[in-house]
């Protein structure tokens, strides 16, 4: 699957995907907005940000969103992901690396020397870790949280 930047005209069908992933996700609990999502496709895919989609048959069946913005310590950017997931059926690996070197250039041709990504919606938590370290990624932290 070849890697295209999104337009702003992709980002309903961005935001329709996105809720496939909500649902099936630790989010799933968390009302989604679908038309918020969609607003913030179309300001990413807009420039705001990048998305990068794959498409099968015509159809999206996977992206990443993600952006640049300074650190709160310092002014030097990094790049971080929004969201990034791709439809099961049409996960094969190759799609996702391509993605996430996709978002890696772009982060680097604005400024960035790091990119972050993150695993916090609880779905193939152990494969998509071992795909981030294949492609050069290292551990640098864990996350957690607690109802209140």
């Amino acid at each position: 699957m070849k890697v295209e930047v999104a337009t702003p005209e992709d980002a309903a069908e961005i935001a329709a995907l996105g809720r496939r992933l909500h649902d099936t996700s630790v989010y799933a609990g968390i009302a989604y907005n679908e038309p918020k999502v969609e607003d913030l496709m179309r300001h990413l895919a807009g420039g705001a940000g990048v998305v990068f989609v794959v498409r099968s048959e015509g159809r999206i069946v996977g992206g990443i969103a993600g952006g640049v913005a300074p650190w709160w310590f310092s002014d030097e950017v990094h790049g971080f992901e929004y969201s990034f997931f791709i439809t099961p059926e049409h996960a094969n690996g190759f799609a996702a690396m391509r993605l996430v070197t996709a978002l890696r250039l772009w982060c680097k041709a604005r400024g960035a020397r790091v990119v972050r990504m993150g695993i916090t919606t609880g779905i193939h938590q152990d494969h998509t870790a071992k795909l981030y370290r294949l492609i050069g990624m290292r551990d640098v932290g864990q996350l957690f949280e607690m109802e209140v």
